[in-house]
């Protein structure tokens, strides 16, 4: 699933995330830090339209997984197929996603697994359709790239 860009956020009733203390050899890994960071790397995913802005958070290349497999994907590749996913949320009957939901993790001093939810609203005015993806995200303590984008599941049929 590849989100279209531009929707607004709203704000999450469940957006802990779970984090270690920070140790010796570790970045600040507050639970308060850690959630803030993700929220806005997830709010700036969701909402840029920059390509150049979006592939900046990616790794080159990166591993994207689905109910296919999983598969490494170049930047290049990947920046190529954006302009498309707009038009494969209005091909399924949806609207601009807004990301109503995160969780994460710090794994170590330098992963961070998070996940976030997102409501598609459908253009028909039905119940809008949840959407989910997680990240293994790379954290060298000023940014994050994505390292594993997984979709758990495709978009709806229209």
């Amino acid at each position: 699933m590849l989100l279209p860009r531009r929707g607004p956020e709203r704000p999450s009733s469940a957006a802990s995330c779970g984090a270690l203390r920070k140790g010796p050899d570790m970045h600040d890994a507050s639970p308060a830090t850690l959630d803030d960071r993700v929220r806005a790397f997830l709010t700036t995913f969701s909402r840029d339209t920059d390509p150049a802005a979006v592939g900046e958070t990616f790794a080159d290349p990166f591993l994207l997984a689905d109910a296919t497999g999983a598969r490494p994907v170049p930047r290049a590749a990947f920046l190529a197929a954006l302009p498309g996913r707009e038009h494969a949320f209005r091909d399924a009957g949806l609207g601009t996603p807004v990301l109503t939901r995160i969780d994460c993790q710090r794994l170590d001093e330098t992963y961070v697994l998070a996940r976030g939810d997102w409501d598609a609203p459908r253009t028909q005015g039905r119940k809008p359709v949840r959407l989910a993806s997680s990240f293994l995200l790379h954290d060298d303590g000023d940014a994050f790239r994505v390292v594993l984008y997984l979709n758990h599941q495709g978009l709806p049929t229209a």
